[in-house]
C-alpha cells in the first residue's frame, strides 16, 4: 500500500497573540497549493492585512514556495519554462521519484501576530547567487519570464531576507493598521524603500 506525502506541522507554541509553527514537507509539488493557504490562514486568524495586500502576498508566497520545490529541490533551471513545451513539468514529475531530488524536503517555519506575518522557506538545493539574480531583475533587457517570480516576492512583501546561499528566503509582511506599533527600524513612510537583505 502506498501512502501520500504528510506535511508535517509542529505548533511550538500558540496564544491568542502570536503563534510559530514549523513545517516539514516532501518535495511533491502537488503539495504547494495547499501548504501556501494554510500558511495564508494566518493573516486571518490574527488580522494581519486583508483585500488587495491578501492577495499580493499571496503570490509573493506562492512564488517562494514555487523556487524551494522546482528550482531548489528538483534543480530544475527555469530556462526549461521559456520554450513553452512541458518539459519543465515533465522533468519534475520525473525527479520526484528519483534519488537525491525525492529524499530532500522543504522547511518552512510560520511567526505571525498582531504585528505581522514572517515566513521563513529554506529547501535542500544549491542555492543561487541572489545578488545577481536581483541586478538581472534590475535589468529589463536581461529579464525573462523565469525572473518575475523574484519581482513579486520582492514588490509583495514589505520586506524580503535570503542567506548566504541563496536556498533561503524570508518573506515579512507587516500587520495594517495606525494603532499598531511597527518594529524598530520599519520606515513608515509611503514612499520608503522595501528592502531585500542577504544574511
Amino acid at each position: 500500500m502506498i501512502t501520500a506525502p504528510a506535511v508535517l506541522e509542529d505548533v511550538v507554541f500558540k496564544t491568542p497573540y502570536v503563534r510559530l509553527a514549523q513545517f516539514r514537507i516532501p518535495t511533491k509539488c502537488r503539495l504547494i497549493p495547499s501548504v501556501r493557504d494554510r500558511l495564508m490562514r494566518g493573516l486571518k486568524d490574527y488580522h494581519v492585512v486583508e483585500g488587495t495586500r491578501e492577495n499580493h502576498f499571496c503570490m509573493a508566497l506562492e512564488e517562494a514556495l514555487n523556487n524551494a520545490f522546482y528550482h531548489g529541490n528538483l534543480e530544475i533551471s527555469s530556462e526549461l519554462k521559456e520554450d513553452g513545451s512541458s518539459r519543465f513539468l515533465d522533468l519534475a514529475a520525473e525527479r520526484e521519484l528519483l534519488a537525491p531530488w525525492c529524499h530532500r524536503t522543504v522547511q518552512v517555519t510560520e511567526l505571525v501576530s498582531a504585528f505581522g506575518l514572517w515566513i521563513t522557506i529554506q529547501d535542500e538545493g544549491k542555492g543561487f547567487n541572489v545578488q545577481a539574480a536581483f541586478d538581472r531583475c534590475n535589468d529589463p533587457e536581461s529579464l525573462l519570464a523565469s525572473g518575475r517570480g523574484l519581482l513579486l516576492m520582492r514588490g509583495f512583501s514589505d520586506e524580503i531576507f535570503f542567506n548566504t546561499h541563496g536556498n533561503e528566503v524570508t518573506l515579512v509582511l507587516y500587520a495594517d493598521g495606525v494603532d499598531r506599533e511597527l518594529p524598530l527600524g520599519t520606515a513608515t513612510s509611503p514612499d520608503a524603500l522595501q528592502r531585500h537583505v542577504v544574511v
